[in-house]
């Protein structure tokens, strides 16, 4: 059974001449070009250490965290979700 590909989210450098699209597949991806953690940080009202939690298990992040982060870049929460479950997903059984 063929892999699925992994969901994407584009993501624009709004301060940057001209402005950077970064097309990315991991919630972690998103966030070290997101801008500085303590944005995030604040924008979630979490701890440095709970941000650095959420990027290396994007499944233990909120349905409150996503869609803020959504809200504080700019991106799709659906496409936001998506990365999110398919990166939380179980690795798909491989047959013998």
């Amino acid at each position: 059974m063929p892999k699925e590909p992994s969901p994407t989210v584009a993501f624009t450098e709004p301060l940057t001449s001209p402005p950077r699209i970064h097309q990315l597949s991991t919630l972690a991806e998103l966030l070290e070009v997101a801008g500085t953690r303590k944005r995030i940080v604040e924008a979630w009202g979490v701890s440095a250490r709970t941000y650095d939690t959420r990027k290396k298990s994007p499944g233990t992040c909120t349905i409150e965290e996503v869609q803020q982060l959504a809200r504080v870049l700019q991106v799709s929460e659906d496409a936001l979700f998506a990365i999110v479950r398919h990166q939380a997903a179980p690795p798909a059984a491989t047959g013998a």
